[in-house]
This record gives structure tokens, C-alpha cells and sequence, in this order.
């Protein structure tokens, strides 16, 4: 039998997660991405700003240790992971700072991914604000596929 628990979750844990390939996305059941960039941006102005966000769902996979298959919340995480990869800026055109997450740093200096060249960015205040944000995760344990 399936079991759920809440498991707060920062950004920058999921962040490493994600890095890691940990978080595993079912293309089965989960749609396609459709969020608007304006949708986004808005997703990172509640967090910016320290607003609620919904709750990810994810399911434990016991195939890769401390790996996750996500349920819901995809969208979200699609754009906080993008964000965070310099993808897009927020609402007043500020691009997230690479040089104050060196997790991500170095990501893109291995050529995982491209970083946006501009000279507006977060704060480091906001960059942290930003990563330190935490997330409701809620996590199902045990759970069958039929389950999932």
C-alpha cells in the first residue's frame, strides 16, 4: 500500500535533484509542456515575492536510489529549473544570477546548458530569497505502478 508524506523541499534541493537526473518524467500520463512565458514569469514572481505555490506530487522509484517519478507539478518545475538556466527573465526582465549558484554555474560551463549574457540579474539577495524558497513536496512511497 501506497503511503504519502509531505517532504519540504527547497529549490536548490530540487535544483540538485533535477542535476542529478533524479527527478523522472512519465511521458505516459504527463502532458506536454504548454505553460505561456508569461505563466512562468508569474510562477517566479510568487516565489520571489514568498507566495504560496502548489504542492509537486512525486512517486519514490526504487530503480535509482533517491529518485523521483513526477505526478504533478511538472509545469512548475519545468519553469524554475529554466529559470534558474537563464531561459527566460522575470517579469521586469531580470535574468537569474549564475555566479551566486555554483551548482548551476557549473553546469553550464560543462555546456549542459547555454546562459543568457545580460547585465540585468537577481540580486544576490533575491537569488538566495529564490533558492532558499521552499516547495511542498509530497511523496509516495511504496506505490505500485497501477498506483502512480
Amino acid at each position: 500500500m501506497a503511503e504519502l508524506t509531505s517532504q519540504p523541499t527547497s529549490i536548490q534541493s530540487l535544483y540538485g535533484l533535477y542535476a542529478q537526473g533524479k527527478l523522472i518524467v512519465n511521458r505516459r500520463y504527463q502532458r506536454k509542456l504548454v505553460w505561456t512565458l508569461e505563466e512562468k514569469q508569474k510562477l517566479i514572481d510568487s516565489v520571489l515575492s514568498k507566495f504560496p505555490v502548489p504542492a509537486i506530487l512525486v512517486a519514490e522509484r526504487k530503480e535509482v536510489a533517491g529518485s523521483y517519478e513526477i505526478i504533478d507539478g511538472l509545469q512548475r518545475l519545468h519553469a524554475i529549473v529554466s529559470f534558474i538556466e537563464t531561459a527566460f527573465p522575470t517579469l521586469d526582465e531580470r535574468y537569474f544570477s549564475l555566479d551566486h549558484f555554483p551548482t548551476a554555474k557549473a553546469r553550464a560551463e560543462s555546456g549542459e546548458f547555454m546562459p543568457v549574457a545580460s547585465a540585468d540579474l537577481l540580486t544576490q539577495s533575491e537569488v538566495t530569497t529564490f533558492l532558499d524558497y521552499t516547495l511542498a513536496m509530497s511523496v509516495m512511497r511504496n506505490a505500485t505502478d497501477e498506483q502512480v
